[in-house]
This record gives C-alpha cells, sequence and structure tokens, in this order.
C-alpha cells in the first residue's frame, strides 16, 4: 500500500495536481475536466502504475483483438485463427467484443493502453470516430493492424476489395437477365458497406441500367434486421428482380422470413460460412478466405512487434464467386 500511496504523490507532482485528483482518474471517478484525465492517465500508464495495482506482469506477451460481433461466424473464424497462431507463438490473445458500439470501442482502448499489451487487432465500429482510438494507441507506440474495416489515413491492415465484391454479386444478377436489382447494405459509415454498395452502382453503370433509391436498403448487420427487410421488401409494391445482400447475417434473416412466409426472389449473398451448406441453403455467394485474413493479420503484428517499426503494410484480399443456383429464378 506504501509503494501506491507514494506513486500517487510522484503523479500528482508531474501532473501538477492534487493526489485526490490521481486517485479520482484511478478509479474512474467523475470531477476531473476530460484534458486533465487525459494528462494523468499517460502518466499514471508510462510509469507503469497501472501495470503494478493490476498485477500484470512486465513480462507477458499480450495481444488484444478487437471484434464487432462475436456471434457473427466471420469473427469467429478470426478468432480461431489469431488464437491459434498466437498460441504457437507463446502470446496470449485478450479477446474483446465491442458489441457494434462505438462507447464500448472507447471503454476497450483505454483499458488497452493500460493493460501491458504489445500489439493490437482491431475492426473498428465507429466508423471515421474510430480514428481516435486509434489515434490513442500511436499516442501509446503500441502497433495495431486493422481488418475488414478499413479507416482513411489508416494503411495498416488486411482488407477485402469491396468494390469488386459489390460488382461481382450485381453483375451475376444482370447477366441472369434481371434489370431491378436490390441491394441490402449495412450501416454506410464503415467503409467496407460503402465501397460494396458503390460496387454495385458500378455494375448497374456498366450495363446501363438506372440506380434505384428505393432498391438500397441500408439496415442493421442482425439477423432480425434481414427478417425486417424481408418483410418489408415482399410488402411492398415494386418491381424487384433480384437482391444482392451485403452480410451473413442479414441474409439468414431475410431466408428465414422467406421460409415462413413462403416467398422466394433470385438472391447473391455475401460471405460462405459453414451453416449455409449445414442448413442445405445452397447460396450463390461472394465470398473470401477469413482464415488468411485472421492468418495475414497476425502475421503483420507479430513483424511489428518482433522488430519494432512502424511501417505500415496494406494487403487486399480478392473475392471470388461460389455458384449453388440462388441466383436463378
Amino acid at each position: 500500500m506504501e509503494v501506491i500511496s507514494i506513486k500517487l504523490e510522484e503523479i500528482a507532482k508531474l501532473g501538477k495536481t492534487s493526489v485526490s485528483t490521481v486517485s479520482r482518474v484511478l478509479n474512474n471517478k467523475p470531477g476531473v475536466g476530460k484534458k486533465k484525465r487525459e494528462i494523468i492517465e499517460k502518466l499514471l500508464i508510462e510509469n507503469g502504475f497501472y501495470n503494478k495495482v493490476y498485477k500484470i506482469s512486465q513480462d507477458a506477451k499480450r495481444i488484444a483483438l478487437v471484434i464487432p460481433d462475436l456471434k457473427n461466424p466471420f469473427f469467429g473464424e478470426i478468432v480461431k485463427k489469431v488464437t491459434q497462431i498466437g498460441k504457437k507463438k507463446d502470446y496470449e490473445i485478450l479477446i474483446f467484443d465491442t458489441d457494434e458500439n462505438y462507447e464500448n470501442e472507447i471503454d476497450i482502448t483505454n483499458s488497452i493502453v493500460k493493460g501491458n499489451i504489445l500489439g493490437v487487432i482491431m475492426c473498428v465500429v465507429g466508423g471515421e470516430l474510430s480514428k481516435n482510438n486509434i489515434k490513442k494507441l500511436q499516442d501509446f507506440s503500441i502497433p495495431f493492424v486493422l481488418f475488414d474495416r478499413e479507416l482513411d489515413f489508416y494503411n495498416d491492415g488486411i482488407f477485402l476489395d469491396d468494390f469488386k465484391a459489390g460488382f461481382l454479386g450485381t453483375e451475376l444478377l444482370i447477366k441472369e437477365g434481371y434489370k431491378n436489382i436490390g441491394i441490402l447494405v449495412g450501416n454506410l459509415k464503415y467503409k467496407n458497406m460503402e465501397n460494396r454498395l458503390r460496387g454495385y452502382k458500378g455494375a448497374l453503370e456498366k450495363y446501363n441500367l438506372n440506380i434505384n433509391e428505393n432498391y438500397i436498403y441500408e439496415i442493421g448487420l442482425e439477423i432480425k434486421d434481414g427478417y425486417e427487410v424481408g418483410r418489408k421488401i415482399f410488402s411492398e409494391d415494386n418491381k424487384l428482380e433480384g437482391l444482392f445482400s451485403c452480410s451473413n447475417l442479414i441474409t439468414l434473416g431475410l431466408i428465414k422470413y422467406q421460409k415462413e412466409y413462403g416467398e422466394k426472389i433470385p438472391l447473391v449473398a455475401f460471405d460462405n460460412p459453414d451453416y449455409f451448406d449445414i442448413l442445405d441453403l445452397n447460396i450463390t455467394c461472394v465470398t473470401r478466405s477469413v482464415s488468411e485474413i485472421g492468418e495475414q493479420a497476425i502475421n503483420i503484428l507479430l513483424r511489428k512487434i518482433d522488430k519494432n517499426t512502424k511501417n505500415s503494410q496494406k494487403i487486399i484480399i480478392t473475392p471470388k464467386i461460389i455458384l449453388k443456383g440462388s441466383e436463378k429464378r
């Protein structure tokens, strides 16, 4: 206890504040301004105070993997691959699930900078707002690698060519003879969703087809969102002939609605999770190698940690099509 008391006094002196103010910051209590709190937190971290309080070993080899939704099979596969490789390299992988919530991402980032973590693999949830959290990692010299969702000006990571994915999925439906094609897309604050929508529009433009804004359904990324958009689509008086779905959980929700109400529409999905085959859904999809993304992400990060380098590396994965017949009438 004496060590902590002395340390608090030292931090207070360095921060030109009182011991009680430092204590409030340490215990996450209100009553300290944002700027002063950030100064004190940085001093606490730089002086290894959190490591002593929470008994974090300086020799621990920890990597944080921050994902938006552990229920999504895509992120589950990422976790599996990253932990497999991490274990072989004697790294402990700490899994953080933001639950698609930016406030959670802020809290997790704050925990990471306090936790003697050597590096971070992250799929952001705040869109461009997440730059604030990435900057915080940089301020504390914590190497990071992004995956799946890009951020402008940050080139460290592994991503899909999402424009091409949107283009290929839409083009496949066009080649089946459909002209009125819709898209089910997640929140457009995410760069990957924005680019898939751009690919969809690019395919329509290439084949001189009109872009009908009423056929662009921007929705959430949960099964329930796919179900509800199915209800909306099949209750509307529209001329939709085919759909490209930008998320596996959206697709599952849509199919659930179709099966319950006996509806059907030509469909191309994004991703090819195992449960599509387990449920014998036979869904044509635009997909990528999920294990490759996980493997590349942790290997890039380990090189940064081992070589203590800030060199950025950006890898773009090319999508591929798996034909199973759902694109046909």
